[in-house]
């Protein structure tokens, strides 16, 4: 029975799961002036986006989102999220580097795009040269593609993404080095074309594997390892926040709360109360806060789950028309699974041999020394075979407590690092290997690790590894621990996320809107839920009325910058 303290009978709008863009979503919707409830599993939300005390109290470990770039979004400026506690903060201007084991390094500025050419000029003259073109021609329209791509309801197929039209086409028209079909090429391919430094090459592959565009697919990921260090320069995407990556949760959470929104916690959802093939509200489950409870929802459900449990489990098989079912079944949770080694350190991280400016840069990559890692790695993925030696593509940060002491006790310092492995583990004998070969694994990375620099790994006197499995026990929602909820690439990009014909963030159920699985993939840009919100408020009427609902992609961002007397710089001279 519900009690007074409880969720009441019916809400406009029912949000399933409290994850970072399940709150987006709740948080656009109530204020524009609609009563939502969130229903999250877990006791706090966000579990994408969380910082816990793992190893030792006052050590912060960032557990999944760890790189947070969420000045990029539209909703760090609307929602207003500084006003709720979110203080973004990085290291460093030089916000990523690839270090070799030849002590040289491949960097990249995070807001000053002539420190990136200047740097580039002292490695490869012509690739330096590519880079001020691309630059000088994408920036000037950077905020609108982005917005495009990341904040805008998913409007092409895989075969539109791979055609010769759009920025391909741009960079055609100033680049003699794009070749006709480079639409045609996948991002090795197209790299190799564009650029002559196996270095620079190997270092972008790198970062691309690191956003999630995979540089043997075609299409959108080809072009993004192109462009990494372009959207690098202009949309500084390296931070951390006060207090860790939770401060994000926090900042939605107290901006849900602070416009009327109820967040119930301990409160996993069961199912969906459907009425024919409409959702007309949920029902928690027996061992939630409020067992059995029955909310409706009068105008809208949106679901954060990801595919699998929003359509087989909510909705239920039994309930799924033939061409849904195949399409979830054919949904695919294979890309983006880490590996982690988390260390605490007694010293600041130091790099012996390479250029100063590492030394305090955010993140960075490595064990990827030409791009015959980068093929190697996917030979492994796609074959199921574990990387030994481990390949660390997926990002390493020692920026943590450089930018915010709040993450470590005085005299300590957190460095994670991702490592791109497959779930299954055939050859070990199954996904519950991980836990057998965890501390293992987690060597090799340490000694990887050690030939970049041993003193770094001399300096450890604390590691925690997770696994794939780790984070598929902790979300499962994250099925076998796919950070990005399922794969985009390929035959899941765009409008064909999560299935062709859904229509995502739309579904094929009356009144069921999704902010997971869907185009954008969902991070801390939060556009998945940006875009799940924009249209549920299309559809229900309240979408133009909302004047506070203004910033484009980056636009807060800059901002932000700007009034921290920092300058993004939007042209490289000569």
């Amino acid at each position: 029975m519900v009690t007074s303290l409880g969720p009441e009978r019916e809400y406009d709008v029912i949000v399933v799961g409290g994850g970072i863009n399940g709150l987006t979503a709740a948080c656009y919707l109530q204020k524009s002036g609609l009563r939502v409830a969130c229903f999250e599993r877990k006791l706090e939300a966000g579990a994408g986006c969380c910082t816990e005390e793992v190893l030792q109290p006052g050590v912060k470990v960032n557990l999944c989102a760890c790189n947070l770039v969420t000045l990029w979004s539209p909703a760090y400026g609307d929602l207003e999220l500084p006003k709720y506690g979110l203080e973004m903060l990085t290291s460093s201007g030089w916000g990523m580097f690839h270090p070799f084991l030849d002590r040289s390094a491949v960097m990249f500025h995070s807001w000053d795009a002539r420190k990136t050419y200047e740097h580039w000029q002292g490695i490869n003259t012509h690739d330096a040269e590519v880079f001020k073109t691309l630059f000088n021609t994408l920036a000037p329209v950077l905020s609108e593609g982005i917005h495009s791509m990341l904040f805008s309801q998913a409007t092409r197929s895989p075969a539109e993404a791979e055609g010769p039209d759009g920025l391909l086409g741009l960079f055609r028209s100033v680049l003699p080095e794009i070749p006709e079909n480079a639409h045609e090429l996948n991002g090795i391919e197209l790299v190799e074309a564009v650029y002559h430094d196996e270095k620079i090459r190997t270092a972008l592959l790198t970062n691309g594997v690191m956003m999630g565009a995979l540089p043997w697919n075609r299409g959108e990921d080809a072009l993004m390892s192109v462009i990494f260090p372009i959207i690098q320069a202009i949309n500084s995407s390296t931070w951390t926040a006060r207090g860790g990556s939770h401060a994000v949760t926090h900042a939605l959470c107290s901006c849900f709360a602070a416009h009327g929104g109820r967040l119930f916690t301990g409160c996993p959802v069961d199912s969906f109360i459907m009425d024919g093939d409409e959702v007309q509200g949920v029902v928690l489950s027996p061992h939630a806060v409020y067992p059995d409870a029955e909310v409706r929802a009068t105008r809208a459900v949106v679901s954060n789950l990801s595919c699998h449990p929003t359509f087989r489990d909510l909705i239920g098989e039994e309930k799924l028309p033939d061409w849904v079912r195949r399409g979830v079944d054919e949904f695919k949770y294979d890309e983006g699974m880490m590996f982690t080694n988390y260390w605490v350190l007694d010293r600041p991280p130091h790099w012996e041999g390479y250029p100063e400016e590492v030394n305090c840069a955010y993140g960075f990559n490595f064990g990827l020394e030409s791009v015959d890692d980068i093929r190697r790695l996917e030979r492994n993925l796609v074959s199921d075979e574990l990387p030994d030696p481990p390949i660390v593509a997926g990002l390493s940060v020692q920026g943590f407590s450089l930018a915010d002491r709040t993450q470590a006790p005085e005299g300590q310092y957190t460095v994670m690092a991702w490592s791109c492995v497959p779930y299954e583990l055939p050859a070990h004998g199954g996904p519950k290997q991980w836990d057998a070969i965890r501390e293992d694994y987690g060597d090799k990375v340490d000694r990887l690790l050690a030939e970049y620099n041993p003193q770094m790994m001399d300096s450890v006197i604390a590691r925690y590894c997770n696994s794939p499995l780790d984070y598929y026990r902790k979300n499962p929602s994250q099925k076998f621990g796919a950070t990005r909820s399922g794969s985009a690439g390929g035959d899941w990009y765009g409008t064909a996320r999560p299935f062709p014909g859904c229509g995502a963030p739309r579904t094929p159920f009356g009144n069921l809107y999704l902010s997971n699985s869907i185009w954008p993939v969902g991070t801390s840009t939060l556009g998945a839920g940006y875009v799940a919100a924009t249209e549920v408020a299309k559809d229900l009427g309240v979408r133009d009325e909302q004047g506070w609902w203004r910033y484009r992609a980056l636009e807060a961002g800059i901002e932000e910058l700007r009034g921290r007397g920092v300058e993004v710089i939007r042209n490289i001279p000569g």
